[in-house]
């Protein structure tokens, strides 16, 4: 009789073994509820453990300070620049006149007038390299 019994119970075993594996599948098998936590508390503290407590308000007893203005900077007052200083020539250039007569090339290949001064005095102006008309005599 012993040997009907185990064997009947082996194939029982199983069948509950394939069960339960069949009720897992068919458990992760099923879509989830949404996790949707929400706490609320009333308050009060568990023993022992209290909530931070922060530093007051630096003004909570005095208004705060009024906030700094710059003052404006003093105005400055700077001298018109130096005219610079006036050649020599460019202070005769003014009573200066050119004659009627031509101009011509001197040796060095300068272009060159005669010119009357306002004294009455004649003399002989040529053109240098930059432009610049120069009293050569």
């Amino acid at each position: 009789m012993n040997l009907v019994k185990q064997t009947f119970r082996r194939p029982r075993i199983g069948f509950a073994l394939a069960a339960v594996a069949l009720g897992l599948a068919a458990w992760a098998a099923m879509p989830s509820a949404a996790n949707a936590r929400v706490f609320v508390g009333i308050g009060v503290p568990f023993p022992g453990l209290y909530p931070y407590y922060p530093y007051p308000y630096p003004y909570a007893y005095a208004p705060p300070p009024p906030p700094y203005y710059y003052p404006p900077p003093a105005p400055a007052y700077y001298p018109p620049p130096a005219a610079p200083a006036a050649a020599p020539v460019a202070a005769t250039a003014a009573s200066i006149t050119y004659t009627e007569r031509a101009a011509w090339r001197n040796a060095s290949g300068q272009t060159c007038r005669e010119v009357r001064y306002a004294s009455g005095g004649l003399g002989t102006a040529c053109q240098d390299s930059g432009g610049q008309w120069r009293i050569s005599q």
